[in-house]
């Protein structure tokens, strides 16, 4: 992959650092405010590339931004969050965060269930939860 990089998802921010491999270029920033709009313009930079991948960790909001991702052609790898905070040591001591860091995205430690699983998952138990609900 050319291009590989890591998101960190936050409630008011997702950070970013990705590598192009090919030229040696970093970059580091923020996507302010953390939302699908402000995702999807970022995002626009990659349009028309296959050779993209990022790697985020499945905490609170990883689904918008995997669906995002996604959607804008970019291989998203789901990290579990344990494995994650295990390889990245104890927060006092930690001086950056594990997916923003690494050089191989392959190289993280997947989620147990993938994004489509997920997402097939909560649209099956919102509609057979619907009914009951109406019941009531």
């Amino acid at each position: 992959m050319p291009i590989v990089g890591g998101l960190d998802i936050h409630r008011k921010q997702l950070t970013f650092d990705y590598l192009d491999t090919a030229t040696g270029e970093v970059k580091r920033g923020q996507i302010t405010p953390a939302d699908r709009a402000h995702l999807r313009c970022w995002l626009a930079r990659f349009a028309g590339r296959d050779d993209v991948a990022f790697a985020l960790e499945g905490c609170t909001g990883w689904r918008y931004v995997a669906e995002e991702l996604a959607a804008a052609g970019v291989a998203a790898h789901v990290a579990e969050p344990a494995d994650t905070a295990f390889a990245r040591g104890r927060k006092r001591h930690a001086k950056t965060d594990l997916l923003t860091e690494l050089p191989d995205v392959s190289a993280v430690q997947e989620a147990w269930a993938s994004l489509r699983s997920i997402v097939g998952l909560s649209q099956r138990s919102r509609l057979q939860a619907a009914p009951a609900m109406t019941q009531a």
